[in-house]
């Protein structure tokens, strides 16, 4: 988590078999602005294209029915996006499904707030423990960890984020009641008060910070 991003240029991050990319990229505007939305979408269709050898005009990106992006085609490629209010995220693997997600979010009340609706008891208990000044951002840790699987998974929060139990430092997530895929968890902290996890079927992560 204290690892210094790698700085790269797009044309040079390059898919390593048995490694998910990370593709951090720094905000033009804020999340719901459409030109930032499109922006991004063109970085993703460009690190698509590259990586299929195909135009980026010609990539069939489409939705399962709840709601996930993914690539049509044989591809063979899972992708997932996430924004926060100062960067995005891209996530890339060739190994299958993929979830991410980048947090920079949330003050004292709305952990006190939200703690009961997403975290598991035994991750509750282990939020008591922390000094509060920890909490803040042991939460956006279990935010970004737990969401990046359920989007991994597909369902994202649509399915109860208490069933599946990331802690702050599992290496993958058990999943309660049910069986549920064996995605390995990788976080990075950005910055101060920014979070970003990715959930993938690779054993490693790169990470990047876009330079131009």
């Amino acid at each position: 988590m204290q690892e210094v991003l790698s700085r790269a240029r797009l044309q040079h991050v390059r898919l390593e078999r048995g490694r998910s990319q990370a593709l951090v990229i720094p905000a033009c505007a804020p999340p719901a602005d459409p030109g930032r939305r499109h922006e991004i979408a063109l970085v993703l269709r460009s690190m698509l294209a590259r990586l299929t050898g195909d135009a980026p005009a010609s990539l069939r990106l489409e939705r399962t029915g709840q709601g996930k992006p993914t690539l049509g085609g044989p591809a063979g490629l899972a992708f997932n996006v996430s924004h926060s209010r100062a960067y995005s995220l891209i996530a890339i693997s060739s190994a299958g499904d993929i979830g991410c997600d980048i947090e920079d979010r949330f003050g004292d009340e709305d952990v006190m707030g939200l703690c009961p609706a997403v975290l598991h008891s035994s991750e509750l208990d282990a939020m008591e423990r922390l000094a509060p000044h920890e909490r803040q951002d042991a939460f956006r840790r279990y935010w970004v960890r737990k969401e990046a699987v359920l989007k991994a998974a597909g369902s994202g929060f649509l399915r109860d984020p208490r069933h599946v139990v990331t802690g702050l430092d599992r290496p993958s997530a058990t999943w309660l009641g049910e069986q549920g895929p064996a995605f390995v968890i990788h976080d990075r902290r950005i910055e101060a008060g920014c979070l970003a996890a990715v959930a993938s079927m690779d054993a490693a992560c790169s990470w990047h910070l876009l330079d131009g």
